[in-house]
Parts: structure tokens; sequence; C-alpha cells
């Protein structure tokens, strides 16, 4: 007990000693009663290379169509379930049955808007010549998912943004695409996907909204195929009235089980090759590299207490909050220079994550757990990845300053304990 306290006082004031300047070697704190050793060291010769990806923007609350920030939304893809939302038992195909007729069905998107100025039109196609799913909300992107398969989508139908009701004090808006030729064609066969795809019809220079999958996990501001039918039921042979049985208008839902908006990136600035960069809308993502920790002469049986990786942002003034995640790389990268890439594959350790947010123009990663497996060897320093956690504005990137900039550049410090 009495080694314990020593140690945490004499651990408290060194590492305010050490905090004061620059250290070249180690402070020793001699705990003979304690047995133990505490030591900090702050070390540069940090390396940062960015290089681009396609951006991934699935599972977003909000899908988008026209500009913003030089940012283009194209299209928004969605696939509906095949089964019903009110039953299983109820599927797209069961809608080809002869007893069933078929008085309206409508696709329905909720836009995310106050008021209702102007309203926009919009066009709704679905693919008949695709196998399988078109899209997926997690790997489809701008390369992948071109003018080429764009034009081949058919028309369905073409809608304009409208208003209605929930109650006396709540009005909404949304687009109602009338589907009921989706029935007269092999969208509804189990057998092929069940892909629609919304475009606007007018060149415009803003942004329109709507609400995704991800919004309202009450489902009800979630894009869904809607369907209103008869059914007719046929007496049994021993009725001699032989009178067919007419069941009421009924409803059907097929909520959608992928959404996605198609974006595309605008130009990269010098900024943005130039700095370590982050920015999910762009697809900026950056490597670090720490070899001087293959030749660093701990002692054995080294625990790490603290391990802060530093970066200074370069100051820029829309960057109110963002989230960055540093993961430890599970594979020998390469990378010299600035490069754009179809597909991110440097794989990272999936335990191996930590998270910092910038903050007082730097953001600050504890890497302790990557430090203390490498010194175990238990991963391999093979650097680290870093990129923007999925909740952050899409047109925002954050830039670092380099290991070329004085006084700036990068700076892990370190403080451990050996017996």
């Amino acid at each position: 007990m009495k080694s314990s306290v020593i140690f945490r006082i004499l651990g408290i004031g060194l590492v305010c000693l050490i905090y004061t300047g620059c250290m070249e070697e180690p402070l020793h704190a001699d705990l003979s009663e304690a047995e133990l050793e505490l030591e900090a060291r702050e070390l540069y010769d940090i390396t940062g290379q960015t290089y681009q990806v396609p951006p991934i923007i699935g599972s977003k609350s909000k899908l988008y169509l026209g500009f913003d920030e030089g940012f283009e939304y194209k299209a928004i893809l969605f696939e509906t379930s095949f089964i019903s939302f009110e039953s299983y038992y109820s599927t797209l195909a069961s809608f080809l049955d002869t007893a069933i007729t078929i008085d309206s069905a409508f696709f329905t998107v909720e836009i995310s808007k106050d008021t209702l100025e102007i309203p926009a039109t919009y066009s709704m196609y679905y693919f008949p010549e695709k196998i399988d799913s078109i899209f997926s909300e997690s790997e489809t992107h701008y390369l992948n998912f071109t003018e080429t398969e764009i034009d081949a989508g058919v028309l369905v139908s073409t809608a304009a943004e409208e208003s209605y009701d929930v109650d006396t004090t709540i009005t909404r808006y949304r687009v109602r695409f009338p589907a009921d030729v989706l029935f007269d064609t092999t969208f509804a066969d189990t057998s092929l996907n069940y892909t629609l795809m919304l475009k606007l019809d007018d060149s415009v220079d803003d942004l329109n909204s709507f609400y995704s999958r991800e919004y309202d996990y009450t489902q009800t501001l979630t894009p869904k195929l809607e369907v209103f039918y008869r059914e007719f039921t046929y007496p049994d042979s021993a009725d001699t009235a032989q009178i067919d049985t007419l069941i009421d208008t009924l409803f059907k839902s097929f909520l959608t089980t992928q959404d996605l908006s198609i974006m595309v990136p605008p130009e990269l600035t010098e900024q943005d090759t130039s700095y370590i960069t982050i920015g999910r809308g762009k697809g900026l993502r950056s490597l670090i590299k720490m070899d001087f920790l293959d030749t660093l002469q701990l002692p054995k049986q080294t625990s790490f207490d603290k391990a802060e990786l530093t970066l200074h942002i370069v100051p820029d003034s829309n960057i109110s909050s963002f989230s960055i995640w540093a993961a430890a790389l599970k594979d020998t990268v390469d990378l010299s220079s600035f490069v754009s890439i179809d597909e991110d594959d440097y794989s990272v350790h999936s335990s191996l994550y930590s998270s910092g947010s910038v903050l007082d123009n730097k953001v600050v990663f504890n890497i302790k757990d990557f430090l203390q497996n490498q010194y175990f060897e238990n991963v391999g320093n093979l650097g680290l990845k870093l990129y923007a956690n999925i909740n952050n504005n899409l047109q925002t990137e954050v830039h670092f300053y380099s290991a070329d900039h004085d006084s700036l550049y990068p700076k892990l410090f370190i403080q451990y304990v050996a017996p």
C-alpha cells in the first residue's frame, strides 16, 4: 500500500515535468520501494500519406438529389423487400395470383422539408434486365454505378412533391409514384431484383433531401411500396349457389431494405493531397507510419501507461466537430505519394481501434493498446489507417500538418513502467 502511494505521487510529479518541454532522453524515477521505474518520451519522425477511395455513403438517415457545395447527387437507389411488412406470407409474387385485383399501387418517399413552395418533379425507374441485387448499400458508388447503369433504368412513373396532413397540427411532404405497372412486368417475379431508382427531372442548383430507412425505426417515414387490392375467394364445389365472394379492398406495404444516394464528389484541392487529410465525402483517408518503434529500446516487461498520438490541424473555418478512427494495419503498405484507388484493400485489426475528435485545433488518439501489442509482438508495426467516422458531415475534410512542418508535426507521447 505504501509503495503504491509513493509511486502515484512521483508519477504525477514526473508527468508535469515531462510536459514542460521536449525530451531527448527518458526521465527516470527511482522507485526503489516499488521496484518500478516510470519513464516518458516524446517521439517524432512520424510520417503520413493520404489516399483516396470511392466514398461510401450508405447507412445515412437522409437521401439526397441535386447539388451541394460541389457534391452532385445524381440518383437514389432503393431495394424493396419481397416480403410484406404486415404479413410474412404475403409477398410481391402473391399479387400475380389471378384471384387478386390491384386497385392501386404507389411507391412513397417522404421529403425532409418544412414548407412546400414550388413542388419539384421526380421520375422513378426499375431495372428489368438485371438479376439478383443491382446495388449494395455498403459497396456501390459513382465509379461502379455510372451513367451506363443509370440509363438502363426503365421509367415507371413521374410524380411531384405534395403535402398531406397527419392530423390537425402536423403536415408532412412526400412524393408518391403510381406503381401499378410494376405488377404488369417482371418486377414482382422472385427471380429478379427489386431495385427502384429515383431521379430529379428538373435541373436545379440546390439540394433535395428525403428520409432514408435508417431515419425512422418506427417505419413511419421509411420509403415503401404500398399496394391496395381486392381478393376473390371461390366457393367450395359443394356450394350450389356458385357465387364468387369479393373481399373489400385490402392493403399491404413493402419496406425498403437498402437505400443509397449516388454521389459524385468535387475535384480535389492542393490541400487535400499535400497534407494528412481525412474526408468522408471525398473518400480521403491517410496512413501513419512510426518506423522508430521497431528500434525503440525499452526494458523487458514494459507496460504502457499512456500512448498519445497528436496531429495538429491546418486552420479551417468550417470545422466545428469531426471524429476520426485510427486502426492498426494488418498488411504492409508502401505508399510514397498520393494515389486514388478503386477499393480500399488496406485491412486493419478489428480489435485495435482508437477514436479521436478535433478539439483545440488538434486531435489526440490513445494508441496504448496498439503499442502494447506491438511491443509484445502480437501485431506488427505496420502503421495506422485514419478515416472519418460515419457520422461526420460529408462535405467536411480535415487537414493535418505532416512531418514537414516545424513545431506542428505529429508527435507521440509515451509513458510507461517497467520492473
